[in-house]
């Protein structure tokens, strides 16, 4: 019986839960992903029972096992002309590994089969609308006849996204990020600007602030988001002062819906946008089913996410004699731990790493 974290090593989030758990007395397993390391390997077994084995640990149905960021590495040492087949074995029996996880009968957070799914942009939509939350008026796509005819639109006030977050590094060393970006009517783009790269192109909505709200099991963890000027990203919000978040309560019926989502979804965890117009109106955005969220708990560290989520994690295991530690506690006791923060992280994340902790 463990809680599997899969995560690199280093990789904060993954690291400050899993020395919550282990300081509350759990069995804790790290596998980063399936790779050409010993410890990184994975096998399913078939005989009298199927087995699967991540490294040496065999799972179970008494196992949780916590998809945080599953990472892929191929052999360095593969001869160049052989890379791309040894690649694609990986990737393919990487495909049949985590979804055959479901089939042991571990609890999945979340199902890799649910992670398939849901990370589909234009399912979100469609299935939000379908549970009762209001969508905004969007195209998605790499069409200029269509895209152009959109953004044009009289009364169109839109707004670029897209589809993967997209973070580099500059030849100044400053971290760059592909925002929210909202386009002008008059624009006179050639089409290829649009070939260049599918979009999502969505009316924007003049929103009286963000809400994150985090999905922890059944439960809805709910915070206000504001920034001085009503940025479209908040997030970028994150790389300077300004950024306040606050727990709130949903309406009856906006909890309703996401609960609605969530089963049609069948979501353990997830991170859901939204806003809130300036006539009261809740509108979806999209879901992340692996979003990072302790980030609020760098911003509020007394009524964060840290405890809950180490509750959630632990819930298959016997825990009515243990307690678990504060955020503050794990940030003083991890502050020496070095951690590398991925390029595609959320902004926030990436300040509670260098101003919480300090810059390292």
């Amino acid at each position: 019986m463990a809680i599997i974290i899969v995560a690199p090593e280093p990789e904060l989030h993954a690291d400050w839960i899993e020395w919550g758990l282990k300081e509350a007395g759990f069995a804790v397993i790290r596998w980063a992903g399936l790779g050409w390391r010993a410890q990184d390997s994975a096998t399913i077994q078939f005989g009298d029972e199927e087995e699967i084995y991540l490294g040496e640990h065999k799972l179970c149905s008494e196992d949780t096992v916590w998809f945080k960021r599953p990472q892929l590495a191929v052999h360095p040492e593969v001869d160049p002309l052989q890379k791309k087949f040894a690649t694609n074995e990986y990737e393919a029996f990487r495909r049949n590994l985590l979804l055959h996880i479901e089939q042991t009968g571990a609890r999945c957070i979340n199902k890799w089969s649910t992670v398939i799914t849901i990370e589909n942009k234009s399912l979100q939509l469609s299935l939000a609308r379908k549970c009762g939350l209001r969508v905004p008026p969007t195209r998605m796509g790499n069409c200029a006849l269509f895209t152009k005819a959109f953004v044009a639109r009289p009364e169109a006030d839109v707004i670029h996204k897209a589809f993967r977050p997209h973070a580099w590094i500059g030849a100044d060393g400053a971290v760059y990020n592909c925002e929210t970006t909202r386009l002008s009517r008059d624009f006179d783009w050639p089409d290829d600007t649009f070939a260049y790269a599918p979009g999502i192109y969505q009316q924007r909505i003049q929103k009286s602030y963000d809400v994150r709200v985090n999905l922890i099991g059944r439960d809805f963890h709910s915070f206000v988001i504001r920034t001085p000027d009503l940025a479209l990203d908040w997030r970028s919000h994150g790389l300077r002062d300004g950024l306040q978040v606050e727990r709130i309560i949903l309406p009856a019926e906006i909890e309703t819906a996401l609960q609605t989502f969530a089963e049609r979804a069948n979501l353990a965890f997830a991170c859901f946008d939204m806003v809130v117009d300036r006539a009261g109106v809740w509108w979806f955005l999209e879901v992340n089913q692996a979003g990072q969220f302790l980030w609020i708990d760098g911003l509020r560290p007394d009524d964060g996410m840290y405890k809950p989520m180490l509750r959630f994690l632990s819930i298959n295991e016997p825990a009515s004699a243990r307690s678990f530690p504060s955020f503050r506690r794990c940030l003083a006791e991890c502050k020496e731990k070095k951690a590398v923060i991925p390029p595609d992280v959320e902004f926030p994340f990436r300040t509670m790493e260098t101003t919480v902790l300090g810059a390292r």
